[in-house]
């Protein structure tokens, strides 16, 4: 499952293509590169979207120590705390981070790629640095790599829930990704890919019970507005 989140909160697209959209999402099977537990995923996913921001303002009180190698030890440990307090606002259990020196340069060189070419999920969907590809990623367009940058556009996705074509995405979820529940996240009150409107697929991969891993990778170009990741397994 794929998804991105650029700067305009409500635009959607998910053909990975240049314009920024709320969010995209995309899927692969577990490469063995990947940790061993495949989420209990069954069912690979394609490619999805996201939107506003809105801080839930609630902590997991969990303390999760990252990488710090490439320099963004700060702007990684935002990401999965911010992502692991908005599921604890609906009682998900915490993802893992999936955080290794290999692991982070690779989903680095993902955004990287991906900004260089202005084209979201490029990497991901083409096998570009295959290793972290996970089963879903998330790409935030334009937002910036600080801790607070990247928080803003954790909770943009998050945000998507409020619209009315996600009403239901909270139903659409479980401990593995069966045809059932994307039959169910292709609907007009879950609508992943946005056929119906803003696409709901960013926050359908921060909710989900069928990961338990998430790495979070962000462009080395150093540039204003640089890009993120979030891979999901």
């Amino acid at each position: 499952m794929v998804a991105c989140s650029g700067q305009n909160p409500f635009a959607s697209d998910d053909n990975g293509d240049d314009s920024a959209d709320s969010g995209t999402d995309g899927g692969t099977s577990n490469d063995g590169t990947a940790p061993t537990q495949d989420a209990g995923s069954n069912v690979d996913a394609t490619t999805r979207p996201d939107t506003g921001v809105v801080d839930a303002g609630v902590d997991t009180g969990m303390v999760v120590t990252v990488d710090n190698s490439d320099g963004f030890g700060a702007a990684r440990q935002a990401c999965i705390d911010e992502i692991n307090k908005l599921r604890a606002t609906e009682s998900h259990a915490a993802y893992t981070i999936w955080d290794t020196p290999s692991i982070d340069m690779c989903v680095d060189e993902q955004a990287t790629y991906d900004q260089k070419e202005n084209s979201a999920h490029d990497a991901w969907l083409n096998n570009v640095y295959p290793t972290c590809n996970g089963n879903g990623q998330d790409e935030c367009l334009g937002y910036g790599t600080s801790p607070s940058e990247v928080v803003a556009c954790l909770d943009a996705m998050w945000n998507e829930r409020l619209q009315s074509n996600c009403s239901n995405c909270p139903n659409c979820n479980g401990p593995m990704l069966t045809e059932a529940i994307i039959e169910c996240q292709s609907t007009s009150t879950c609508d992943f890919y946005g056929d119906y409107g803003p696409e709901c697929g960013h926050y359908c991969n921060m909710s989900a019970d069928y990961f338990t891993y998430a790495a979070c990778g962000f462009s080395t170009l150093g540039t204003s507005g640089d890009w993120a990741v979030q891979n999901f397994q």
